[in-house]
């Protein structure tokens, strides 16, 4: 049986080689997801084990040492072959996308046809799980979150800012809009949206929207309440409420009339839509293409929407 000699630390291994292909600490920390002074902490404890420098830095940037040098190569080719045991091949046009649910249903999924008319030989596999996403992970080329754009990833492309409006269905609008407009909100059913505050409690409420209409009025008790806007939703439709409605997943209903605002007041959120990645550089063809076509729809939609009409109002 043959017996190993003891093997450095992995990270340490995977701090030199990066540093040393990339030329830069900086770099490295960026593509191992850590800091350039954890890079440099590894790198050490892989000359202590060693017993040997394989990095110097003089003004010019990185410098290998003889050691440093004949080891790269062979190390990079390592790392190689590990990725390629574990390794499947993916096709380069179909795009594994993570979704919530609400936007993929009444944002995303009107839209597609447009998509596939520009690229029909692209396929995409959407996962509408809300789970939180890691790259190194989850077999995902990119993912779309609702939230304020603190995320830690590399690839983070701000999309659009929400806003809510106050909603019914058509057939309510004649009882309601007098009573929305003469702010007697007692005898109106309110349906509670938690999602849109995506996970964020300083976000747009009923009790900040009927202030700015009415700051003397006294917010009434929700008749039903959900955590999922995609159900809040679904509830209006029903005819269930009025809805304190975010604008971006309401689109095409409003322009079907499926639902419509009872009051003008509209209230800008700080919270919006990002669409995440590893990285830009590592995205597949279709993944390209699906994210140049995702940003092109989310600028035509707020060139359209945020036009500064008279009723919006940045709280």
């Amino acid at each position: 049986m043959k017996i190993r000699q003891p093997l450095p630390p992995l990270n340490s291994l995977k701090a030199f080689e990066a540093t040393a292909r990339l030329k830069s600490m900086a770099l490295a920390a960026k593509e191992l997801h850590v800091t350039p002074s954890a890079v440099s902490q590894q790198i050490k404890q892989l000359e202590h084990h060693l017993g040997q420098r394989v990095i110097t830095q003089s003004r010019s940037g990185i410098v290998l040492t003889a050691y440093g040098r004949d080891a790269l190569p062979k190390l990079s080719q390592a790392f190689d072959l590990l990725a390629g045991s574990f390794h499947h091949p993916r096709d380069p046009l179909l795009v594994r996308i993570s979704v919530l649910p609400s936007f993929a249903r009444f944002w995303l999924n009107p839209r597609l046809p447009a998509f596939f008319r520009q690229h029909p030989t692209i396929r995409l596999d959407i996962d509408s799980s809300p789970k939180l996403i890691d790259f190194t992970f989850d077999d995902l080329d990119l993912a779309i979150r609702y939230g304020k754009g603190n995320y830690e990833t590399p690839l983070c492309d701000s999309l659009m800012k929400e806003a809510h409006q106050a909603v019914c269905t058509p057939r309510q609008y004649p009882a309601w809009a007098p009573l929305v407009e003469s702010a007697d909100f007692s005898r109106l059913p309110l349906i509670g949206d938690r999602g849109m505050l995506g996970g964020d409690d300083q976000d747009v409420t009923w009790r900040e929207w009927l202030h700015a209409k009415a700051p003397e009025s006294t917010l009434p008790d929700y008749r039903i309440t959900y955590t999922d806007s995609g159900l809040s939703i679904d509830a209006a439709l029903a005819h269930q409420g009025m809805l304190l409605g975010r604008l971006v997943l309401l689109d095409t209903l409003l322009k079907e009339q499926k639902l419509v605002a009872i009051d003008p007041l509209t209230l800008r959120s700080e919270l919006g839509y990002f669409l995440l990645g590893p990285s830009l550089a590592g995205l597949s063809k279709g993944a390209q293409k699906f994210r140049q076509w995702l940003i092109q729809e989310a600028a035509a939609y707020q060139t359209q929407h945020h036009t500064q009409s008279p009723g919006f109002s940045d709280r």
